[in-house]
């Protein structure tokens, strides 16, 4: 398997063996980093909530004005590269650590 086939998600070069396995793979990866993204805003944004209510309107506007709720929508490539933007490569590797590690 090729990290470009499981981010662009073409699998068609692949035996149908495979590709259940890659498109498995891919929907545990996803949801894998929804719920991280998901819980980093969360965690950021409950964190600073009585320090500064300016910086939680400011970051619910964002979200209402420019919608996370497209995290479903994204694709692959284009969650693992909202995920680098939060967060380094290592934490990206122990992320697939993770999904390997799923059933």
């Amino acid at each position: 398997m090729k990290i470009e086939d499981i981010m662009s998600g073409d699998f068609s070069d692949y035996p149908e063996e495979t590709q259940i396995v890659m498109k498995e793979y891919t929907e545990k990866l996803r949801e894998t980093i929804k719920e991280e993204l998901i819980q980093d805003i969360s965690y950021k944004m409950l964190k600073d909530i009585d320090k500064s209510k300016d910086y939680f309107m400011n970051v619910l506007t964002d979200i209402l004005d420019n919608g996370y709720k497209g995290l479903s929508k994204m694709s692959t490539q284009s969650l693992v590269d909202k995920y680098l933007e939060k967060k380094n490569e290592e934490d990206f590797f122990k992320l697939l650590e993770k999904v390997n590690e799923q059933d």
